[in-house]
């Protein structure tokens, strides 16, 4: 077997066509139609009413159940614990992380006090 037909019989294995078989359509389908324009694309939409949204609840908040649960702790009263011994109210792991991101913000990481603004636990 000679270089050439090597090389072809590579190309045949890989799938790949050799510089005088390319074409300018795919083998399994020919576009007849532009992308989005094929009539099995459009018969299934179905236009909204003016006024009208197709998301009405707009886009969920993220981290809504961890804002709410740090909103908990942000408006709890506590004494300084120099200790950094989490409340007897934190009974959970939860809870402990939870106040520990406040107890953390406190003391002047600025990195949970970002948090706690992008959540806007900060804001009143």
């Amino acid at each position: 077997m000679n270089d050439k037909q090597l090389k072809k019989a590579i190309e045949h294995e890989m799938g790949c066509k050799t510089e005088g078989e390319q074409d300018d359509f795919s083998l399994k389908t020919k576009k007849n139609h532009e992308h989005g324009k094929h009539p099995n694309s459009i018969k299934n939409l179905k236009p909204y009413k003016k006024g009208e949204t197709g998301n009405p609840g707009g886009r969920p908040t993220k981290y809504a159940k961890l804002k709410k649960a740090l909103d908990k702790w942000g408006n709890e009263e506590c004494a300084y614990d120099f200790w950094d011994v989490p409340p007897t109210s934190a009974k959970t792991m939860k809870d402990q992380v939870h106040w520990r991101i406040w107890h953390k913000a406190i003391h002047g990481d600025n990195k949970c006090i970002e948090i706690l603004a992008q959540l806007g636990c900060l804001d009143d």
